[in-house]
């Protein structure tokens, strides 16, 4: 995983009943960080990070392009923001684009959809343009990774 960091560091907590994933202001904070520091890193407005900390549900709804701008600020894969656990993703492939991903694995869009839940007109839209991926939600970026098997900033095309 980038930064060093093994899925076990995630954890904090004495027991397993209060072990959590490592949020955005922890990693923030491990990296000596302010908000303004972070902010001035990341392009990112303050209020908007401050925001992020103190939402799981807004980091849930982040959007791709956001995540890489703070991942990239504190050095780390952009589902180590995702407050959830489960799949942390970073094996990047050697194609762009989610349809490329998706055609390169072998499944249809329907296929997909059924592995993910996401609608598969959704995945039409995201693929053709129509929506664009930059703009695709952190946990829908999330989904779709763990089912590829790669990392959500390949979806975004170059």
């Amino acid at each position: 995983m980038e930064g060093g960091r093994k899925p076990s560091d995630n954890l904090k907590g004495g027991n397993g009943m209060e072990a959590l994933l490592m949020g955005m202001q922890e990693i923030r904070l491990e990296k000596g960080l302010s908000l303004e520091q972070l902010a001035n890193l990341s392009g990112v407005d303050h209020e908007r990070l401050a925001m992020f900390e103190g939402n799981p549900e807004s980091v849930r709804n982040m959007h791709l392009d956001t995540a890489c701008q703070i991942s990239k600020a504190l050095h780390c894969n952009v589902l180590d923001l995702h407050p959830d656990s489960g799949w942390r993703g970073g094996i990047h492939c050697a194609e762009d684009g989610l349809r490329e991903i998706r055609r390169t694995r072998g499944y249809t869009q329907s296929e997909l959809s059924e592995m993910t839940g996401i609608p598969q007109p959704n995945i039409s839209w995201f693929e053709t343009g129509y929506r664009s991926t930059s703009g695709m939600r952190l946990d829908t970026a999330r989904r779709l990774s763990e089912a590829l098997q790669c990392d959500p900033v390949d979806f975004l095309e170059k």
